[in-house]
């Protein structure tokens, strides 16, 4: 299935960020680090969460710019207003609503949020997610912070740092490090930086409700494949050849998609993409430092995933 992450009109980003909003963190006052199980569903990391008096999950899903993006289908929620129309990422129309923030629990913990919250009716998903389904948790919710994201042990886990970037935990050593990148957040888009397959340079951002998408314009595809850098079945393509953070990967695995094409559901449509999302993220356990501006993918064995 196509991934499922809704694209935000900005307008809607705008609107809220007008409002008196607490400040969203998945930590309780005087937390260093908490870690958060999650389940996996169709390779995304799903959360406990109760909405008001409802319980079910939520994905876990940097790709979101608000805290929290509701599930209206799953969570009685008043009317609200109409404040726009996206796309999701599949392409299916997505109406957005406006609603006074009810409260939110996420693994046991309330999550303060802005006083306004943002809806869409994502029922056409409740088939592979369930019909406890309630939304999305995304960056705004970890971004004054680290979090680490281990599939191995299924543990998301939030971690304090300073307005510089320092953990409130030692940091990784040298050995445990497989590649550190630097990103750009650019407000309403996923943690942004360059890459290469091969010698083509082209945009990278990482996003965990997304399995993993490939932008190509027709003639980018045409020259990757006759350097036997991409192998394309129908949607599904394989990359060799992948460089970032000073490291080169291979077989990477995403959806294809034409840049500019009626799939291309971007703000900025038309231009050569790489996102990485939960099918690397799945093989990569990784640290996100969001004032440091850093992803660090870590060994499968490295002892700062160990339990605290």
């Amino acid at each position: 299935m196509a991934p499922v992450k809704a694209s935000i009109l900005r307008a809607i980003i705008a609107l809220l960020a007008t409002t008196a909003a607490a400040q969203a963190d998945l930590l309780a006052d005087g937390q260093a680090w908490r870690e958060i199980p999650f389940e996996v569903v169709d390779q995304k990391p799903m959360l406990a969460a109760r909405i008001g008096d409802v319980s079910g999950r939520m994905m876990f899903d940097t790709g979101t710019p608000e805290a929290v993006f509701l599930n209206r289908d799953a969570v009685p929620l008043p009317e609200g207003q109409m404040a726009g129309r996206g796309f999701a990422a599949s392409g299916q129309a997505i109406e957005v609503r406006v609603h006074d923030a009810p409260e939110v629990e996420i693994a046991g913990l309330p999550l303060a949020t802005a006083p306004l919250v943002i809806s869409g009716d994502f029922g056409f998903v409740e088939e592979m997610f369930g019909a406890d389904y309630l939304g999305f948790v995304g960056t705004p919710a970890v971004q004054e912070g680290a979090f680490t994201l281990d599939y191995q042990r299924q543990v998301l886990t939030i971690l304090r740092t300073d307005a510089k970037g320092r953990m409130a935990v030692p940091p990784p050593p040298a050995s445990e490090v497989i590649a550190t990148l630097t990103f750009a957040l650019i407000p309403g888009e996923q943690p942004t930086m360059g890459a290469f397959i091969g010698s083509l340079p082209l945009v990278l951002d990482f996003d965990t409700g997304d399995s993993g998408t490939l932008y190509l314009r027709a003639e980018t595809r045409a020259r990757l494949e006759a350097e036997a850098l991409l192998t394309a079945t129908g949607e599904t393509a394989i990359l060799s050849g992948v460089t970032f953070g000073g490291t080169t990967f291979d077989g990477l695995q995403v959806r294809l998609v034409e840049a500019g094409g009626p799939q291309d559901k971007r703000p900025w449509p038309g231009s050569d993409a790489l996102r990485l999302g939960a099918d690397f993220l799945s093989d990569h356990s990784s640290l996100w430092n969001f004032p440091a501006g850093t992803i660090t993918l870590l060994r499968p064995d490295a002892a700062f995933l160990a339990p605290r």
